[in-house]
């Protein structure tokens, strides 16, 4: 009997097992960590953290996979729960400063949380985008949840992908959500290792928090190579980047790995195939000294990491002065812009966009996204194009239809949706074109008003999608350039307006009830 048992329960387990590499088998599995520090020209250090994960997986026609390995199960359960066929989801702190860094090490720096997915084309798109945003508000302890309605936009122009059939594209951002150690922890539970052993053990919250920018982002591809989904291709792309200053506290650039991230690196993630840290001495200058030797290529200094090391490795970069000069002009980048509010009063008022093109020989084609709240009544007919000669500001005599090659507007409906507004520019070489509209201001209800409603509102950074020449480069290297967050502030009631009538209410009520309740209870005796 124990014996025919015996032989049911492994016949049973090889039947599940055949039934479950039939569903699911992975084929190729690979697992990549890279640091990157860069020293800034103003003496800052950028510290660029990338873990890439990439999985090929045989299913059978349109079956759920099951078996995931090193790709983290919750993102993928996600993509195919809603249907996603490419999301992006970024956390952001500070101002990424163009002027004196250059160009983001990651597509995605606008400050707050920001989040974009292409999605199968369905009739419940829209139920399935909330339903997106409400689950990974959960699983990063964020607020997403809040990308309602009204700030989710369907971009036209901007944040394309390779492959666009049969699908649509939703983006939504919270410019006024802070980033904590609460984000952080789920995003390093996502990694293979955690941060018990490879280059994620140098993620200290009190080290990359305590800085003058920092960014974290999820980049993740859920693609059916053929039309049966018999083979699917996954990829999830985890980024952080932190920009450090130890010139505040020492007075000079110096730094090591410890002082930087107080935390000891000593061997690869096991499972990593590539674990390296690259250091870009492309603005060291010559007078530096990094320890220990390694190879060099491009400019780049490489140490590959071994999983059997047991010994603590870290890296010592000094330069020969007492103290860091920091340098007198700023380091402009090629396409630049900047985003401001005109106008006074809680009427009326404007906005405006300037773009920058130092390319002192060719135009270049930009492509301007916007997203306004819908409490901001933009007038379309009051869009002025002017451009100006970068070098004199002296003005240029261009049409509009020279610099705008195409627009895609969709109005805004009062607590519905935002504004959308997208330009493809032609920006010509070495000038400066401004964008400038005028708006209105809508009066809120007085609880659609926030807890502190002085402050006044804030409005999601403007995007700018470029390509930058580069050497070898047919259309150049992708860039996406975040101008800063915007301050508006609405007409506001007084608020303590219902406070002072409730004061006065009450003590007069006080006074008239006592003296009404002595004189009802009071007993009045003749004194001989």
């Amino acid at each position: 009997m124990r014996s025919f048992v015996f032989f049911g329960i492994c016949f049973s387990i090889f039947v599940i097992k055949k039934s479950y590499c039939q569903l699911s088998d992975r084929s190729f599995e690979e697992y990549n960590e890279t640091l990157t520090l860069r020293d800034l020209p103003d003496g800052k250090l950028l510290a660029h953290f990338e873990f890439t994960t990439q999985v090929k997986a045989n299913t059978k026609p349109n079956a759920p996979l099951l078996d995931y390995g090193l790709y983290p199960k919750a993102i993928g359960e996600v993509l195919q729960a809603y249907n996603v066929r490419e999301m992006h989801l970024s956390f952001t702190q500070g101002r990424w400063n163009y002027e004196e860094w250059g160009y983001a090490p990651t597509l995605s720096v606008g400050t707050g949380v920001e989040l974009w997915a292409w999605m199968n084309d369905s009739k419940d798109l829209d139920a399935q985008w909330k339903s997106l945003t409400n689950t990974l508000s959960g699983l990063f302890c964020a607020s997403l949840n809040f990308i309602d309605e009204t700030i989710t936009t369907e971009p036209r122009l901007s944040f394309r992908t390779t492959d666009e059939r049969d699908q649509q594209l939703r983006y939504g951002s919270l410019p006024h959500e802070n980033v904590c150690t609460e984000n952080l922890t789920p995003w390093v539970k996502l990694l293979p290792c955690k941060a018990k052993s490879g280059i994620a053990v140098l993620l200290n919250p009190h080290k990359i928090y305590n800085s003058n920018f920092h960014s974290m982002a999820i980049h993740a591809k859920s693609i059916c190579v053929d039309e049966a989904c018999t083979e699917r291709y996954l990829e999830l792309k985890q980024a952080l980047s932190s920009v450090m200053d130890p010139v505040r506290d020492t007075s000079r650039r110096d730094w090591s790995l410890g002082a930087v991230f107080d935390r000891t690196l000593r061997n690869a993630c096991p499972v990593a195939k590539e674990s390296k840290i690259l250091v870009d001495l492309v603005n060291a200058g010559n007078e530096y000294e990094l320890k220990p030797l390694t190879e060099q290529q491009d400019n780049m200094a490489i140490y590959k990491l071994s999983p059997n090391s047991k010994e603590p490795f870290d890296i010592y970069m000094t330069w020969k002065e007492n103290s860091f000069l920091y340098p007198l002009e700023p380091t402009y980048p090629m396409i630049n812009a900047e985003r401001y509010f005109t106008g006074y009063g809680q009427e009326r008022g404007g906005l405006k966009m300037t773009i920058y093109n130092r390319n002192k020989f060719n135009a270049m084609p930009v492509v301007y996204y916007d997203s306004i709240p819908w409490y901001l009544k933009l007038y379309l007919h009051t869009l002025q194009v002017d451009v100006f000669n970068y070098n004199n500001q002296s003005e240029v005599k261009m049409s509009s239809d020279e610099i705008i090659q195409q627009m895609y507007y969709q109005p805004a409906i009062d607590r519905g949706r935002p504004t959308t507004l997208e330009c493809e520019l032609l920006i010509p070489a070495n000038s400066v074109v401004t964008l400038s509209m005028d708006f209105e201001k809508v009066f809120l209800k007085y609880t659609e008003h926030r807890p502190d409603a002085n402050r006044g509102f804030d409005i999601g950074s403007a995007v700018i999608t470029t390509w930058i020449p580069k050497m070898n480069q047919k259309l150049g290297e992708l860039q996406r350039i975040y101008t800063d967050t915007l301050l508006v502030d609405l007409p506001t009631p007084d608020f303590s307006m219902p406070y002072n009538v409730i004061t006065l209410t009450c003590t007069v009520i006080a006074l008239f009830f006592g003296s009404l309740f002595n004189l009802l209870i009071r007993n009045f005796i003749v004194l001989q």
